[in-house]
């Protein structure tokens, strides 16, 4: 079940990427339209990636952008699953951007462990974007 933080990260995280320039797509509300900017609220849910749905969708340019909250990092059974399958996509033969909005004290935790799954260098290139 999705949780009131999780769904008030996730307005937070849509509003930080539209003020970088991104268009919001597509969001997961999860029936709780009263955590969200009303121009959220009628957006579709994004689409399924391998099995996995992320939290948002946006646009920049010709470059889709994914978003994903993640409110506890070890308790989370798929999180793997889910930053392979969506660290994994190219669009225009350039990697999809994947953003991760989390609470400060789980950077660190988040960090260690897309540096255990070998996906750091991507947090380096700035196609995964850690949001705390």
């Amino acid at each position: 079940m999705t949780s009131v933080e999780h769904q008030k990260m996730l307005n937070s995280l849509a509003t930080t990427l539209e003020s970088q320039g991104i268009t919001i797509t597509h969001i997961d509300i999860a029936g709780m339209p009263e955590h969200f900017d009303e121009k959220y609220v009628n957006l579709p849910k994004p689409k399924e990636r391998d099995g996995y749905t992320p939290d948002l969708e946006g646009m920049k340019g010709v470059l889709r952008h994914l978003g994903e909250v993640k409110t506890s990092i070890k308790g989370d059974c798929d999180i793997d699953a889910q930053l392979r399958a969506f660290t994994g996509r190219v669009m225009n033969g350039k990697d999809i951007p994947l953003h991760i909005a989390v609470p400060k004290d789980l950077k660190k935790e988040l960090e260690k462990k897309l540096y255990k799954m070998r996906l750091y260098e991507k947090c380096k290139k700035g196609t995964v974007k850690i949001w705390a």
